[in-house]
Protein backbone atom coordinates (compact mmCIF):
# COMPACT_ATOMS: atom_id res chain seq x y z
CA UNK A 1 0.00 0.00 0.00
CA UNK A 2 1.28 3.57 -0.65
CA UNK A 3 0.48 5.76 2.70
CA UNK A 4 1.20 9.86 2.05
CA UNK A 5 1.95 11.89 5.30
CA UNK A 6 1.87 15.22 5.20
CA UNK A 7 4.10 17.63 7.52
CA UNK A 8 7.23 15.90 8.64
CA UNK A 9 7.48 17.73 12.01
CA UNK A 10 8.69 15.56 15.03
CA UNK A 11 4.87 14.09 14.74
CA UNK A 12 5.34 13.27 10.75
CA UNK A 13 8.50 12.04 10.84
CA UNK A 14 8.02 9.36 13.83
CA UNK A 15 4.92 8.37 11.66
CA UNK A 16 6.94 7.83 8.55
CA UNK A 17 9.84 6.09 10.85
CA UNK A 18 6.47 3.72 11.81
CA UNK A 19 5.60 3.15 8.54
CA UNK A 20 8.79 2.19 7.03
CA UNK A 21 8.57 -0.63 9.73
CA UNK A 22 5.27 -1.87 8.35
CA UNK A 23 5.98 -4.81 6.09
CA UNK A 24 2.65 -4.17 3.46
CA UNK A 25 3.54 -0.46 2.95
CA UNK A 26 5.26 -0.03 -0.38
CA UNK A 27 5.34 3.52 -0.65
CA UNK A 28 5.64 6.31 1.46
CA UNK A 29 5.45 10.32 0.57
CA UNK A 30 6.32 12.51 2.80
CA UNK A 31 5.83 16.28 2.38
CA UNK A 32 6.33 19.29 4.42
CA UNK A 33 6.11 23.08 2.67
CA UNK A 34 9.91 22.71 4.06
CA UNK A 35 11.52 20.21 1.44
CA UNK A 36 15.28 20.61 2.89
CA UNK A 37 13.88 19.41 6.12
CA UNK A 38 11.84 16.36 4.36
CA UNK A 39 14.82 15.47 2.46
CA UNK A 40 16.64 15.37 5.99
CA UNK A 41 13.95 12.87 7.65
CA UNK A 42 13.96 10.81 4.34
CA UNK A 43 17.81 10.26 4.29
CA UNK A 44 17.87 9.70 8.10
CA UNK A 45 15.40 7.13 7.31
CA UNK A 46 17.66 4.71 4.98
CA UNK A 47 14.89 3.18 3.51
CA UNK A 48 14.13 3.08 -0.21
CA UNK A 49 9.92 3.04 0.02
CA UNK A 50 10.27 6.83 1.30
CA UNK A 51 10.36 9.77 -0.79
CA UNK A 52 10.48 13.70 -0.43
CA UNK A 53 8.28 16.54 -1.96
CA UNK A 54 7.45 19.83 -1.07
CA UNK A 55 3.32 20.31 -0.56
CA UNK A 56 1.69 23.63 0.03
CA UNK A 57 -1.12 22.74 2.49
CA UNK A 58 -3.19 25.31 2.10
CA UNK A 59 -3.96 24.81 -2.12
CA UNK A 60 -5.85 21.69 -2.64
CA UNK A 61 -4.36 21.21 -6.39
CA UNK A 62 -1.14 21.19 -5.00
CA UNK A 63 -2.16 18.29 -2.28
CA UNK A 64 -3.74 16.61 -4.95
CA UNK A 65 -0.63 16.67 -6.84
CA UNK A 66 1.39 14.63 -3.76
CA UNK A 67 -1.83 12.22 -2.81
CA UNK A 68 -1.81 10.72 -6.34
CA UNK A 69 -2.44 6.93 -6.09
CA UNK A 70 -1.98 7.05 -2.80
CA UNK A 71 -4.14 4.17 -0.33
CA UNK A 72 -4.36 6.47 2.84
CA UNK A 73 -2.87 10.07 3.56
CA UNK A 74 -1.71 10.77 7.13
CA UNK A 75 -2.33 14.55 8.04
CA UNK A 76 0.63 15.61 10.77
CA UNK A 77 0.58 19.70 9.63
CA UNK A 78 -1.22 22.23 11.93
CA UNK A 79 -5.01 21.37 12.22
CA UNK A 80 -6.04 24.76 10.15
CA UNK A 81 -4.93 22.62 7.05
CA UNK A 82 -7.76 19.82 7.89
CA UNK A 83 -10.40 20.95 5.96
CA UNK A 84 -8.12 21.61 3.23
CA UNK A 85 -6.34 17.66 3.21
CA UNK A 86 -9.65 16.56 3.78
CA UNK A 87 -10.61 17.53 0.29
CA UNK A 88 -8.08 16.73 -1.44
CA UNK A 89 -7.58 13.08 0.17
CA UNK A 90 -11.44 12.31 -0.65
CA UNK A 91 -11.05 14.04 -4.41
CA UNK A 92 -8.23 11.60 -4.68
CA UNK A 93 -10.13 8.17 -3.28
CA UNK A 94 -7.77 7.54 -0.34
CA UNK A 95 -8.49 7.52 3.40
CA UNK A 96 -7.77 9.76 5.83
CA UNK A 97 -6.30 10.30 9.38
CA UNK A 98 -5.50 13.38 11.61
CA UNK A 99 -4.24 14.12 14.53
CA UNK A 100 -5.37 17.02 16.38
CA UNK A 101 -8.26 19.98 15.88
CA UNK A 102 -7.15 23.41 17.15
CA UNK A 103 -10.67 24.52 17.68
CA UNK A 104 -13.06 21.63 18.20
CA UNK A 105 -16.47 23.73 18.74
CA UNK A 106 -16.15 25.52 15.45
CA UNK A 107 -14.07 23.07 13.26
CA UNK A 108 -15.35 19.96 14.49
CA UNK A 109 -18.89 20.65 12.99
CA UNK A 110 -17.23 21.11 9.54
CA UNK A 111 -15.63 18.40 9.62
CA UNK A 112 -18.65 16.05 10.61
CA UNK A 113 -20.53 17.49 7.93
CA UNK A 114 -18.28 15.78 5.31
CA UNK A 115 -19.58 13.10 6.29
CA UNK A 116 -21.91 12.15 3.95
CA UNK A 117 -19.59 13.07 0.83
CA UNK A 118 -17.09 10.15 2.42
CA UNK A 119 -19.92 7.44 2.81
CA UNK A 120 -21.11 8.42 -0.52
CA UNK A 121 -17.94 7.12 -1.93
CA UNK A 122 -17.43 4.07 0.71
CA UNK A 123 -14.20 5.94 2.50
CA UNK A 124 -13.70 6.73 5.80
CA UNK A 125 -11.05 9.57 7.21
CA UNK A 126 -10.42 9.03 10.71
CA UNK A 127 -10.32 12.59 12.89
CA UNK A 128 -8.39 13.16 15.96
CA UNK A 129 -6.13 9.91 15.91
CA UNK A 130 -3.21 9.75 18.02
CA UNK A 131 -1.42 9.87 21.09
CA UNK A 132 -4.02 10.88 23.85
CA UNK A 133 -6.81 10.08 21.84
CA UNK A 134 -6.64 6.16 22.30
CA UNK A 135 -8.32 7.30 25.28
CA UNK A 136 -11.39 7.82 23.31
CA UNK A 137 -11.30 4.02 21.64
CA UNK A 138 -11.16 2.21 25.93
CA UNK A 139 -14.23 4.71 26.65
CA UNK A 140 -16.15 3.47 23.64
CA UNK A 141 -14.64 -0.39 24.13
CA UNK A 142 -15.89 0.42 28.52
CA UNK A 143 -19.25 1.67 27.13
CA UNK A 144 -20.14 -0.68 25.08
CA UNK A 145 -19.91 -3.51 28.03
CA UNK A 146 -22.60 -0.57 30.18
CA UNK A 147 -26.42 -0.90 29.61
CA UNK A 148 -26.23 2.86 30.22
CA UNK A 149 -23.31 5.29 31.06
CA UNK A 150 -23.49 8.00 32.91
CA UNK A 151 -19.83 10.00 33.31
CA UNK A 152 -16.28 9.53 31.30
CA UNK A 153 -13.75 10.93 32.67
CA UNK A 154 -10.06 11.57 30.85
CA UNK A 155 -7.17 11.98 32.82
CA UNK A 156 -3.70 11.90 31.12
CA UNK A 157 -0.42 12.53 32.99
CA UNK A 158 2.93 12.83 32.67
CA UNK A 159 6.29 13.47 34.90
CA UNK A 160 9.10 14.66 33.59
CA UNK A 161 13.18 14.39 34.81
CA UNK A 162 14.30 16.94 36.84
CA UNK A 163 15.35 19.74 34.27
CA UNK A 164 19.32 20.69 34.72
CA UNK A 165 18.33 24.35 34.34
CA UNK A 166 17.70 26.56 37.43
CA UNK A 167 15.22 28.12 34.80
CA UNK A 168 14.52 26.44 31.76
CA UNK A 169 12.94 27.57 28.73
CA UNK A 170 9.17 27.08 27.29
CA UNK A 171 9.64 24.22 25.12
CA UNK A 172 6.38 21.88 24.85
CA UNK A 173 7.12 18.13 23.25
CA UNK A 174 4.08 18.78 19.99
CA UNK A 175 3.66 21.95 18.35
CA UNK A 176 4.19 25.41 20.58
CA UNK A 177 1.17 27.14 18.02
CA UNK A 178 -1.34 24.20 19.11
CA UNK A 179 -0.21 24.10 22.76
CA UNK A 180 -0.37 27.63 23.02
CA UNK A 181 -3.96 27.63 21.67
CA UNK A 182 -4.97 24.98 24.40
CA UNK A 183 -4.06 27.05 26.88
CA UNK A 184 -5.90 30.02 25.66
CA UNK A 185 -8.95 28.54 24.83
CA UNK A 186 -12.03 28.05 27.75
CA UNK A 187 -12.17 24.22 28.97
CA UNK A 188 -15.64 22.92 27.58
CA UNK A 189 -17.64 20.12 29.90
CA UNK A 190 -20.09 18.53 28.72
CA UNK A 191 -22.94 18.17 31.46
CA UNK A 192 -26.60 16.95 31.44
CA UNK A 193 -27.03 17.65 28.05
CA UNK A 194 -24.98 20.49 27.03
CA UNK A 195 -21.41 21.64 26.68
CA UNK A 196 -20.38 24.18 29.83
CA UNK A 197 -17.48 26.09 29.58
CA UNK A 198 -15.21 26.69 32.83
CA UNK A 199 -12.15 28.83 33.34
CA UNK A 200 -8.57 28.02 32.44
CA UNK A 201 -6.95 26.34 34.51
CA UNK A 202 -9.40 25.52 36.95
CA UNK A 203 -11.05 22.16 38.11
CA UNK A 204 -8.20 21.50 40.03
CA UNK A 205 -7.24 18.09 42.00
CA UNK A 206 -4.45 15.83 42.36
CA UNK A 207 -4.82 12.49 40.68
CA UNK A 208 -3.91 9.27 41.76
CA UNK A 209 -2.71 7.38 38.48
CA UNK A 210 -1.31 3.74 38.84
CA UNK A 211 2.02 2.97 39.58
CA UNK A 212 4.79 4.09 38.53
CA UNK A 213 3.38 7.49 37.88
CA UNK A 214 1.63 7.70 40.66
CA UNK A 215 -0.48 11.21 42.48
CA UNK A 216 0.09 13.84 39.82
CA UNK A 217 -2.10 17.72 39.91
CA UNK A 218 -4.29 18.32 37.20
CA UNK A 219 -6.69 21.12 35.27
CA UNK A 220 -9.65 21.09 32.64
CA UNK A 221 -8.28 21.54 29.45
CA UNK A 222 -10.34 22.10 25.97
CA UNK A 223 -10.10 18.53 24.35
CA UNK A 224 -11.85 17.28 21.10
CA UNK A 225 -12.74 14.07 23.15
CA UNK A 226 -14.68 15.92 25.28
CA UNK A 227 -16.83 17.51 22.17
CA UNK A 228 -16.92 13.99 20.45
CA UNK A 229 -17.93 11.28 22.83
CA UNK A 230 -21.16 12.41 23.77
CA UNK A 231 -21.92 12.23 20.08
CA UNK A 232 -20.58 8.70 19.74
CA UNK A 233 -21.02 6.93 22.87
CA UNK A 234 -24.75 7.46 23.45
CA UNK A 235 -26.31 5.33 25.97
CA UNK A 236 -27.78 8.80 28.01
CA UNK A 237 -24.54 9.56 28.84
CA UNK A 238 -24.23 12.87 31.55
CA UNK A 239 -21.04 13.97 32.06
CA UNK A 240 -17.84 14.51 30.04
CA UNK A 241 -14.35 15.94 30.99
CA UNK A 242 -10.56 15.68 30.55
CA UNK A 243 -7.89 16.56 32.75
CA UNK A 244 -4.15 17.33 32.45
CA UNK A 245 -1.20 18.77 33.89
CA UNK A 246 -1.42 22.38 33.80
CA UNK A 247 1.25 24.17 31.79
CA UNK A 248 1.80 26.84 34.46
CA UNK A 249 5.08 28.78 32.19
CA UNK A 250 2.14 28.97 29.19
CA UNK A 251 -0.46 30.31 31.50
CA UNK A 252 2.50 32.49 32.76
CA UNK A 253 2.74 33.89 29.23
CA UNK A 254 -0.66 34.19 28.21
CA UNK A 255 -1.33 36.11 31.64
CA UNK A 256 1.37 38.67 30.29
CA UNK A 257 -0.49 38.54 26.60
CA UNK A 258 2.29 36.87 24.81
CA UNK A 259 -0.70 34.85 23.14
CA UNK A 260 -2.75 37.83 21.45
CA UNK A 261 -2.52 37.82 18.01
CA UNK A 262 -3.41 41.64 17.86
CA UNK A 263 -0.73 43.81 16.79
CA UNK A 264 0.77 46.16 19.24
CA UNK A 265 3.45 48.97 18.43
CA UNK A 266 6.71 49.09 20.24
CA UNK A 267 9.06 51.78 19.47
CA UNK A 268 7.34 52.14 15.78
CA UNK A 269 6.77 49.06 15.02
CA UNK A 270 3.75 46.91 15.15
CA UNK A 271 4.31 43.20 16.22
CA UNK A 272 1.93 40.87 17.63
CA UNK A 273 3.04 39.33 20.75
CA UNK A 274 2.31 35.96 19.60
CA UNK A 275 4.47 36.23 16.66
CA UNK A 276 7.46 37.25 18.70
CA UNK A 277 6.94 33.87 21.32
CA UNK A 278 6.09 31.34 18.70
CA UNK A 279 9.59 33.14 16.79
CA UNK A 280 11.69 32.37 19.94
CA UNK A 281 10.05 28.75 21.45
CA UNK A 282 12.36 26.33 19.99
CA UNK A 283 10.47 23.62 18.00
CA UNK A 284 9.90 20.46 19.44
CA UNK A 285 12.88 18.74 17.10
CA UNK A 286 15.40 20.78 18.72
CA UNK A 287 14.43 19.10 22.08
CA UNK A 288 16.11 15.77 21.31
CA UNK A 289 14.28 13.34 23.75
CA UNK A 290 15.66 10.47 21.91
CA UNK A 291 19.00 11.58 22.96
CA UNK A 292 18.47 13.06 26.16
CA UNK A 293 16.09 10.40 27.98
CA UNK A 294 18.79 7.26 27.73
CA UNK A 295 21.34 9.47 29.15
CA UNK A 296 19.06 10.52 31.74
CA UNK A 297 19.27 8.85 35.32
CA UNK A 298 15.37 9.26 35.14
CA UNK A 299 12.83 8.01 32.85
CA UNK A 300 9.67 10.67 31.41
CA UNK A 301 6.76 8.38 32.27
CA UNK A 302 3.08 9.06 31.83
CA UNK A 303 -0.06 7.45 31.58
CA UNK A 304 -3.70 7.73 29.36
CA UNK A 305 -6.59 6.29 31.73
CA UNK A 306 -9.83 6.86 31.36
CA UNK A 307 -13.35 6.15 33.81
CA UNK A 308 -16.40 5.06 32.61
CA UNK A 309 -19.08 4.95 35.01
CA UNK A 310 -22.27 3.44 34.37
CA UNK A 311 -24.46 0.76 35.16
CA UNK A 312 -24.73 -2.99 34.02
CA UNK A 313 -27.91 -5.30 34.74
CA UNK A 314 -28.76 -2.90 37.17
CA UNK A 315 -25.50 -3.01 39.18
CA UNK A 316 -23.82 0.14 39.20
CA UNK A 317 -20.18 -0.03 38.07
CA UNK A 318 -16.96 2.47 37.30
CA UNK A 319 -14.96 0.80 34.15
CA UNK A 320 -11.11 2.24 34.49
CA UNK A 321 -8.93 1.01 31.71
CA UNK A 322 -5.35 2.71 31.07
CA UNK A 323 -2.10 2.40 29.90
CA UNK A 324 1.10 3.49 31.19
CA UNK A 325 4.02 5.17 29.08
CA UNK A 326 8.20 5.27 29.38
CA UNK A 327 10.36 7.63 27.29
CA UNK A 328 13.02 4.86 27.48
CA UNK A 329 10.59 1.97 26.52
CA UNK A 330 9.68 3.82 23.52
CA UNK A 331 12.79 5.05 22.36
CA UNK A 332 14.18 1.74 22.59
CA UNK A 333 11.26 -0.65 21.37
CA UNK A 334 9.89 1.94 18.19
CA UNK A 335 13.26 4.48 17.85
CA UNK A 336 11.50 7.37 18.51
CA UNK A 337 10.27 9.34 21.81
CA UNK A 338 6.57 10.16 19.94
CA UNK A 339 5.62 6.16 19.15
CA UNK A 340 2.47 7.46 21.12
CA UNK A 341 1.46 8.98 18.30
CA UNK A 342 2.86 7.80 15.72
CA UNK A 343 1.78 4.36 15.95
CA UNK A 344 -1.97 4.83 16.35
CA UNK A 345 -2.13 6.71 13.38
CA UNK A 346 -0.26 3.90 11.56
CA UNK A 347 -2.15 1.19 12.72
CA UNK A 348 -5.77 3.65 12.19
CA UNK A 349 -4.10 4.33 8.56
CA UNK A 350 -3.17 1.12 7.76
CA UNK A 351 -6.27 -0.68 8.82
CA UNK A 352 -8.16 1.95 6.96
CA UNK A 353 -6.20 0.82 3.60
CA UNK A 354 -6.57 -2.96 4.33
CA UNK A 355 -10.44 -2.23 4.45
CA UNK A 356 -10.52 -3.66 7.93
CA UNK A 357 -12.52 -0.60 9.19
CA UNK A 358 -16.36 -0.83 7.63
CA UNK A 359 -18.16 2.34 9.13
CA UNK A 360 -17.68 5.10 6.13
CA UNK A 361 -18.04 9.03 6.81
CA UNK A 362 -15.99 10.94 9.34
CA UNK A 363 -15.63 9.29 12.89
CA UNK A 364 -13.51 9.98 15.87
CA UNK A 365 -11.51 7.40 17.18
CA UNK A 366 -14.43 6.06 19.40
CA UNK A 367 -16.10 5.48 15.99
CA UNK A 368 -13.89 2.06 15.30
CA UNK A 369 -14.66 -1.01 16.82
CA UNK A 370 -12.54 -1.02 19.79
CA UNK A 371 -11.77 -4.67 20.26
CA UNK A 372 -10.09 -4.94 16.30
CA UNK A 373 -7.97 -1.50 17.20
CA UNK A 374 -6.79 -2.68 20.60
CA UNK A 375 -5.46 -5.71 18.84
CA UNK A 376 -3.34 -4.25 16.63
CA UNK A 377 -1.69 -2.17 19.86
CA UNK A 378 -1.42 -5.34 21.31
CA UNK A 379 0.39 -6.29 18.13
CA UNK A 380 2.94 -2.97 18.61
CA UNK A 381 3.69 -3.92 22.12
CA UNK A 382 0.83 -1.40 23.33
CA UNK A 383 -1.12 -3.39 26.04
CA UNK A 384 -3.64 -1.82 28.61
CA UNK A 385 -5.14 -2.65 31.89
CA UNK A 386 -8.78 -2.34 33.05
CA UNK A 387 -10.25 -2.76 36.65
CA UNK A 388 -14.22 -3.02 37.08
CA UNK A 389 -15.62 -1.45 40.64
CA UNK A 390 -18.63 -2.62 41.67
CA UNK A 391 -20.70 -1.24 44.33
CA UNK A 392 -22.18 -3.18 46.94
CA UNK A 393 -25.53 -3.17 48.20
CA UNK A 394 -26.15 -5.83 50.64
CA UNK A 395 -29.72 -7.07 50.51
Amino acid sequence: MKISVIGTGVQGSAIASILAKTPDVSEIVCSDINLARTRRVVENLRSDKVSAQRVDASNVDDLLRVLKGSDAVINATLPRFNLNIMSAALKSGAYYVDLATDFPETLLPKEFALSAEWEKVGLTAVINQGGPFVMNVFARYAADQLDRVDEIRLRFGWKSPPSEELVPTWSPIWCPEIALIEWTSEPAIYENGKFKRVPTFSGIEEYPFPYPVGPLKLCFIDYEPVWTLPRFIGKGIKYVDCKIPPDTMAGALIKMGFASGESVQIKGVKVAPRDVLLALTPPPSEVDYSRRIPQSEEDMLGCYLVEVRGERADQKLVHTIYTTISAREAIKKYGTFWARVAVPAVITATMLARGEVKRKGVIPPEGLEPKPFIARLAEWGMTFQETIAREIRPA
